[in-house]
């Protein structure tokens, strides 16, 4: 029997500038799911800073953040648990003049922002997995730097549960926007990834009047239809944790689980919130013997084996 996986979503609406308030928030809520017995905590996108690119702080605030991905290192030491500490947006020489020694941050502007997640393994703090937000939401165009091209990359957690007959688990991530790209998905599925895991801002007020004249609602259609058509379509689970609302873990076959309202609707800025989703991995087998989408994707000749590089 495969096991069932106990996931902290963490709700966190951030104050600006303010990675110490944030991250004591954080803390907090991370220790309550580790008494719970919770196998992961998932934070959202930015929740040490906030996207707010045009506050004078935020460059040297997006540079004291980085220092508390230690921290997050020696709770998940300490607590023995798997953290996913949202996005941590970093400030970086560009890659044009970082051998130039005349570079100096954070004024120069030269360096770049990354927004970075990562992986890091209960009991150890170890780094398993780290991913650059590659598809930008246009907003964040003129701030940050993208991935690079290469290859999206999944992981192996022997620290979670293994699945299927002993088959130690595979873990993705992707940010926020990266969700509107099925390719992305279908990268880390054919690397074997069981478990895709999503920090997120995305509030439900980031699209403009005319899109809300069509149906002011819009926001909350396009992400409950996604998470749940991108678990389904990849026979995997899809961990989405959102500033703006609506978290919920996505699987095939029962759809959304644990999903939260809307920021609006929850807790104001600052405190979150955080709800325990126990998922019964053993649905993603049972998925896949129904709808053999990985089967389907392994076999030669494949009609869209070019997605993946394997010629047409």
């Amino acid at each position: 029997m495969a096991p069932v996986y106990k996931i902290a979503l963490i709700q966190l609406q951030p104050i600006d500038v303010d990675p110490a308030a944030n991250f004591a928030a954080a803390e907090k809520h991370i220790r309550s799911a580790a008494s719970q017995g919770c196998h992961l905590a998932v934070l959202p996108e930015y929740h040490l800073t906030s996207w707010c690119p045009e506050n004078p702080k935020f460059i040297s605030s997006s540079q004291e953040s980085v220092s508390y991905l230690s921290r997050y290192q020696s709770l998940a030491r300490e607590l023995n648990i798997n953290i996913v500490p949202g996005t941590i947006c970093e400030v970086h020489p560009s890659s044009s003049t970082k051998d130039d020694p005349s570079t100096t941050l954070p004024t120069d502007p030269a360096a770049e922002l990354r927004n970075m997640a990562y992986f890091l393994a209960a009991g150890t703090g170890e780094i398993l997995g780290t991913y650059q937000k590659k598809n930008l939401w246009h907003p964040e165009r003129p701030h940050l730097t993208a991935g690079a091209l290469e290859p999206h990359s999944a992981f192996e957690v022997p620290t979670l549960p293994p699945i299927n007959d002993g088959k130690t688990v595979k873990v993705g991530m992707l940010v926020c926007w990266d969700l509107a790209f099925p390719e992305a998905f279908r990268a880390l599925v054919a690397q074997g990834a069981d478990l895709i895991v999503i920090p997120s801002y995305w509030y439900m007020s980031d699209v403009d009047d005319d899109a809300r004249r069509f149906n002011p609602d819009c926001e909350r259609l396009f992400l409950s239809s996604a998470l749940v058509a991108r678990a389904y379509e990849n026979t995997a689970a899809v961990v989405f944790c959102n500033a703006g609302g609506l978290s919920q873990v996505a699987v095939p076959i029962l759809g959304a689980m644990g999903a939260f309202g809307t920021a609006e609707e929850t807790r104001e800025r600052g405190e979150g919130d955080m709800r325990v989703v126990e998922v019964d991995m053993e649905v993603l087998r049972v998925a896949e013997g129904n709808y053999k989408v990985r089967e389907d994707m392994a076999r030669e000749g494949w009609h869209y084996g070019y997605t993946l590089g394997k010629g047409e």
